[in-house]
């Protein structure tokens, strides 16, 4: 990968890659104290409108069970009253989640440093594949955020919130819970998302094939359904298989970026 014609010393290429570090910080930086200032927006408009009835997936959901006369499916919304139980939390999570947003945001922008550092020492081949990997993991490092946001995260909460073990046991949130559950699941997600970029890696150094996905695949929706059991356990299964549904895109399209590579890999072979 690396090219002969590249005299490039060590320490050089050390010097480049802390300046792209130093640059993704000052922006990220940057971005965070942007998202600081709009305090009202950040979390009356995005982090706690989940908790709300008139939330678009809320509303979504009930409208379609309404259209279609489902009314099993037709959703309670729970009241979620969020407390806070320790003086400089809110200070800290004001500034905590500002540069959580903002590292979301700057991703694009983390990922461009990585592509400048990278693009010396690569083939002219090289460098359009490695743009269209790292554009690729950006997108569904997004979609995955977005579908734990407006789905998994919106359910999840509006479950746990009702959940009693006692009538006499009122459920008050605290607002540390609430922020480390939004924050921690939509970057799992984003990161189970990435799930076809690291099959594809492992079929290329051989270690998963088409036919173990294959012949796993039951085994794979079994565990998606439960998963989606676990994060909506309400009474109706349209809530449960929409939660699973985008999982199981994933796994299939897992599926499929192996098999191409092993088609790919057997024409080469043939030629």
């Amino acid at each position: 990968m690396v090219q002969d014609n590249d005299k490039t010393t060590f320490w050089e290429h050390l010097d480049v890659l802390r300046l792209s570090i130093i640059r993704s910080i000052i922006v990220t930086s940057v971005l965070s104290v942007i998202i600081f200032c709009f305090k009202d927006f950040l979390f009356e408009g995005i982090v706690f409108a989940p908790t709300k009835e008139e939330f678009c997936t809320f509303r979504f959901l009930n409208y379609f069970s309404e259209k279609f006369s489902i009314e099993d499916t037709l959703l309670e919304i729970q009241p979620v009253k969020i407390i806070n139980t320790k003086l400089s939390a809110q200070l800290f999570i004001h500034l905590s989640i500002s540069f959580y947003f903002a590292l979301i945001i700057s991703i694009p922008y983390i990922l461009g440093e990585i592509w400048f550092f990278l693009k010396p020492a690569l083939y002219e081949h090289e460098k359009k594949l490695t743009i269209k990997a790292l554009c690729f993991m950006t997108l569904l490092f997004y979609l995955g955020v977005l579908t734990s946001y407006f789905l998994i995260f919106p359910l999840s909460v509006n479950f746990l919130a009702a959940y009693q073990v006692s009538p006499e046991i009122e459920n008050l949130v605290d607002l540390d819970s609430y922020i480390d559950t939004l924050t921690s699941l939509t970057l799992s997600l984003g990161l189970v998302f990435e799930l076809p970029v690291l099959a594809h890696f492992l079929s290329k150094i051989g270690i998963l094939s088409y036919n173990f996905m294959k012949n796993h695949r039951k085994h794979a929706f079994i565990a998606v359904l439960f998963l989606a059991a676990i994060i909506t356990p309400s009474t109706d299964i349209f809530t449960m298989l929409l939660t699973a549904l985008p999982l199981q895109l994933i796994y299939e399209l897992s599926v499929s970026m192996v098999k191409r590579n092993e088609k790919l890999s057997l024409k080469k072979n043939i030629n």
